[in-house]
């Protein structure tokens, strides 16, 4: 469907050219008015019609001025004159200002139709060549990111020719370390006006945003990354400060590859300055220091994962991975490099485990490697690394985490029968009988945990029943005190008053007044 524009001076041949024609059947499901040239040349800036029919007779500005002044302007509007049988060799001439066609009044129904068909077809056409020339200019943008040297210039010099484009005219360029699908792609350049092409590159090079010059390229980095974030892709994006013109897109693409790894060592936000990133984040990979540092630590890491008696090194192992990550704090490289070396050594833990027929936490193995590759920035793959490491470790280090278990299994079992059975007479030994295990044992476990005794943790559950039910005026204290498990309601009122320093009537009265 397209948009048309009718323009009249005329009031009633006007509303008979909109109102008697079954525009919407002919292809215009939008269509616009306007009673002068002036009024038209406004509109057809503001809203880019597809298509518009003008009367050639107007005061103030006639029908060839006004398509002269739009074409002069760069507008692609189509213009249809429409023209009596006195005006026809005028009519003809106006086909020399770009005109696609005329209609001689009185005008039909079949002599509209036939004029907006051939329109029509000529949009059709534009459209078409339009999309091959876009498909093509992408072609050539992605020889640009992915082919180094001449090349990737030669891609460069071939888009221009074939591009709307020229040397004079600008543009913004924005990078992600991702690659979205091409669904997410057509997404973000489909509803973002300012994004003129989504390119991705092949292998590590992420997805490239060609923007218009004329905005602020910040906001429209934010603006790409929030849409991509409403699409479900989580990312870190990157944009060149400064316009570029489309021969110098070769030398902003190799630019930005390097820096896009130092993007790795941002803290906090993902959208980032490239001149930014230059200045604060010097990537030190190629110093054989630097790469001997790392292979000693992961060396130590493997051959302790390999050994017999993994739970007497299982403290070891933990200082070494905290080490890995304090020398990289120092000695920033690139975040391949890192995301290779954690998969790896997550993966080694994830089997070490296994081996051992260790009960853990962590994720499967491929969600393991998954979350360590998607890793936005080194603070985000250090929490993700240190939680599961240092669980999987701790797990291998067994001892204290089946306590742990132990200790958290019995606790539970004791309050959840306590939450069962407060309002009647609860002893240690029944419990202990409910849980399976020895009585003694459960109380050890239970102190060691807590830091309490079951019977004051016990007393501690009743009094807080009670304050509960004490805000309901309904209930007497003799009540309440069988309710919360005790017959006796003096001795209630005591324990009451031990643990909150008033009788149950005084906290009833400073609650309720």
């Amino acid at each position: 469907m397209y948009s048309l524009l009718l323009v009249d001076d005329e009031r009633l041949e006007l509303e008979t050219l909109r109102d008697y024609i079954a525009w919407e059947k002919l292809g215009f499901d939008r269509v616009y008015t306007a009673r002068s040239g002036r009024d038209a040349y406004d509109k057809v800036l503001r809203l880019k019609p597809d298509v518009m029919i003008t009367d050639i007779h107007m005061p103030v500005m006639n029908g060839i001025e006004l398509a002269r002044q739009m074409y002069a302007d760069g507008c692609t509007t189509k213009v249809v004159f429409l023209t009596g049988y006195d005006e026809f060799e005028y009519a003809k001439a106006a086909l020399q200002v770009e005109a696609v066609d005329y209609i001689l009044k009185p005008f039909s129904f079949d002599k509209i139709r036939t004029a907006m068909d051939r329109v029509k077809e000529l949009l059709h056409k534009e459209e078409l060549l339009k999309k091959s020339v876009r498909v093509y200019g992408k072609r050539l943008l992605c020889k640009v990111i992915d082919n180094e040297g001449e090349s990737g210039r030669e891609a460069c010099r071939q888009f221009l020719d074939i591009c709307e484009w020229d040397k004079e005219e600008w543009f913004g360029l924005v990078t992600t370390k991702a690659c979205p699908e091409d669904y997410i792609m057509e997404q973000v350049e489909n509803s973002l006006s300012e994004v003129v092409y989504s390119i991705r590159g092949g292998g590590k090079k992420g997805t490239y945003y060609l923007v218009r010059y004329f905005v602020d390229f910040r906001e429209s980095a934010e603006r790409i990354c929030a849409r991509l974030e409403e699409l479900g892709l989580h990312t870190c994006v990157i944009f060149y400060p400064e316009k570029l013109s489309v021969d110098q897109l070769y030398d902003a693409v190799r630019f930005l590859e390097e820096l896009r790894e130092r993007a790795f060592y941002v803290p906090g936000g993902n959208v980032i300055s490239a001149r930014q990133l230059e200045e604060q984040v010097k990537l030190l990979e190629g110093e054989e220091e630097n790469r001997e540092v790392s292979h000693r630590i992961l060396g130590e890491m493997k051959e302790l994962l390999h050994t017999q008696c993994l739970e007497k090194k299982a403290d070891r192992l933990e200082v070494f991975l905290l080490e890995y990550f304090d020398k990289l704090n120092n000695n920033p490289r690139k975040c391949f490099y890192i995301l290779e070396e954690m998969s790896f050594f997550l993966s080694e833990i994830y089997d070490a485990c296994a081996a051992r027929k260790k009960e853990t936490r962590l994720p499967g193995k491929p969600e393991l490697k998954a979350a360590v590759y998607q890793a936005l920035n080194l603070e985000e793959l250090r929490r993700f690394c240190l939680e599961n490491g240092l669980e999987g470790i701790r797990r291998l280090g067994d001892r204290k985490a089946e306590e742990s278990r132990k200790y958290e299994h019995v606790v539970s079992c004791v309050k959840q029968y306590v939450e069962a059975h407060y309002g009647d007479s609860i002893c240690v030994e029944a419990l202990a009988s409910d849980i399976g295990l020895s009585p003694n044992y459960v109380r050890s476990l239970f102190k060691e945990s807590e830091g309490t005794t079951i019977n004051e943790w016990i007393v501690e559950f009743r009094m807080e029943k009670a304050c509960a039910l004490l805000t309901d005026r309904r209930l007497k204290v003799k009540e309440i005190s069988r309710m919360v498990g005790y017959e006796n309601s003096s001795y209630f009122c005591s324990v009451f008053a031990r643990r909150f320093g008033v009788s149950p009537n005084e906290y009833r009265l400073e609650i309720l007044g």
